[in-house]
């Protein structure tokens, strides 16, 4: 294995960046690498994995992919003087029970756009998941939605993850409603995004919120003004933060 040979020869860190550690084979495998070195550290981006790999060592994350400056700047410039059109947006796949939902919120007074930065119309899962549009496409539709929802759970089973969208949405000065109990609150006061507990309750938190414009115009501001903070400390800060409680050379010295 080429880490084993490395790390015999280089006392340098290596930096295994996840986006989804809930399949487990992808755990496994970082477990190997583990094994063989504690300069090897797990980045997540998703989910906590302090003692997933080795019992009682510290890994790092969640933490959020970061948005470059410069992606900024693009995004900013293509979503400049849009409206928001929508109420509510829903952008992923479209599973029965997520479209048995969105019909929910609608029946309590919201306009709901699925999949807006889509020119075809989705209605089912598997028209959810081809001919995907670009990058720029997706975030104006998220711009162009006052709330949008995000479903934390993992394709890999029963998992809450710190979805890469919250971070997405906040950008650009849309409120993400969320249903993870203890991620986007790792970064986010609880006043910058709305929380439904379960799917039963997200119609009701939607009603409340679109009761208030006012109100839901300013944490969607105090979320994007978040947003801008971290979206690039997040992520090597957080990195830094963990090599330093491993008492690792930090991203500075390496």
């Amino acid at each position: 294995m080429l880490w084993a040979d490395l790390a015999e020869q280089w006392d340098g860190v290596l930096l295994g960046v996840m986006f989804d550690s809930a399949f487990r084979l992808i755990t496994l495998q970082s477990r190997e690498l583990a094994r063989i070195s504690d300069r090897f550290v797990l980045v997540d981006i998703c989910m906590p994995m302090d003692g997933v790999l080795k019992k009682g060592r510290t890994e790092v994350g969640p933490v959020n992919m970061p948005i470059s400056n410069e992606t900024l700047a693009v995004i900013d410039e293509c979503i400049h003087g849009l409206p928001k059109i929508h109420d509510v947006s829903f952008i992923g796949a479209l599973y029965p029970y997520r479209v048995e939902l969105l019909d929910q919120v609608r029946a309590h007074g919201a306009n709901v756009a699925v999949n807006p930065h889509r020119v075809d119309v989705a209605t089912d899962f598997e028209s959810s998941r081809t001919a995907q549009p670009t990058y720029l496409d997706y975030m104006t539709g998220i711009a162009q939605s006052r709330m949008t929802i995000n479903f934390s759970e993992s394709s890999a089973g029963l998992v809450q993850q710190l979805k890469t969208r919250i971070l997405e949405a906040a950008c650009v000065g849309t409120l993400v409603l969320t249903d993870d109990v203890d991620r986007t609150s790792r970064f986010w006061d609880e006043s910058e995004y709305g929380f439904f507990a379960s799917p039963q309750e997200l119609p009701s938190v939607v009603e409340r919120l679109l009761a208030d414009p006012v109100a839901l115009d300013a944490a969607a501001l105090r979320g994007r003004a978040r947003a801008r903070l971290i979206n690039v400390s997040s992520f090597w800060g957080g990195i830094d933060s963990g090599l330093a409680a491993r008492k690792l050379r930090g991203i500075t010295t390496l």
